[in-house]
């Protein structure tokens, strides 16, 4: 799993000049019984593979696809760039939860992220907490295993000597789609009803980005039971009266018989 952080270390730290441009979006998106998908996508802008040629070759993806990930990419982008796509699914908000942690390492932008589903009589509540921050500009993006590997922050000196900031470089998102109605959220933009979800830009100057959102939703109603119901006790009483007026009516003809039978 160390490895996923790796690739997305690779792309954010190539950014080797000033006009060199990375977006990160990670994307959470839960469905009514509690499974989803975690999806993390990087695109490098056409720059990035100009000056870093290689930076198909330092992304190994068979650890994570063994770890149960599925990839998408590196493609060309129609601008001559690259992007990869990284979807894991998750069955549980526990399971969710795990998942992030390990994508994100001890330095990495999501920072005690929680999911929760509850469920009380017909309604049930999501929940998402946590915070988004990033420390230490590019470097939280490093990978350890990576760094002790080759002994520096990959193309940390590039970057450096590039002069460019890592908020002019770097673009990061974090966005979640809950199921039911947002009663209340954080989010800076996006909404319930998109199918991206509820969004957060993460500053790469260590602020700090609250993400608590929580959502609700009511089982679904029969909206035929109830007149489905008054209609059957309806046809019980009309049964019931007829019933009970057949029944006098055969009485009552057994009766005009016999007077019939002894008047002759």
């Amino acid at each position: 799993m160390h490895r996923l952080r790796t690739i997305v270390a690779v792309l954010i730290l190539s950014v080797a000049c000033a006009a060199c441009t990375v977006d990160i979006t990670i994307d959470v998106k839960m469905a009514a019984d509690g499974s989803g998908t975690i999806t993390v996508t990087a695109t490098a802008d056409s720059d990035i593979v100009t000056q870093a040629p290689n930076l198909v070759e330092d992304m190994r993806l068979d650890d994570i696809k063994a770890a149960g990930w599925s990839v998408q990419g590196p493609a060309k982008t129609p601008s001559g760039g690259l992007e990869i796509v990284l979807t894991h699914p998750f069955t549980t908000p526990k399971q969710a939860m795990a998942i992030l942690a390990d994508l994100n390492g001890p330095s990495g932008p999501l920072k005690s992220i929680t999911l929760a589903r509850t469920k009380k009589g017909d309604t049930t509540t999501y929940s998402l907490g946590g915070i988004l921050q990033i420390d230490g500009g590019l470097d939280a993006f490093a990978d350890a295993d990576l760094v002790a590997a080759v002994g520096a922050t990959p193309y940390a000196a590039q970057a450096a000597a590039s002069g460019g900031s890592p908020e002019q470089a770097v673009t990061v998102k974090f966005r979640a789609k809950l199921p039911g109605t947002v009663k209340s959220s954080t989010a800076t933009s996006g909404s319930a009803s998109s199918p991206t979800g509820l969004a957060w830009p993460v500053p790469l100057d260590g602020t700090i980005v609250d993400v608590t959102t929580q959502s609700t939703q009511h089982d679904a109603k029969n909206i035929w039971a109830s007149p489905l119901a008054r209609g059957a006790k309806i046809a019980f009483y009309v049964w019931i009266v007829a019933s009970v007026c057949f029944i006098i009516y055969v009485i009552l003809a057994r009766r005009r018989r016999r007077h019939i039978r002894a008047l002759r």
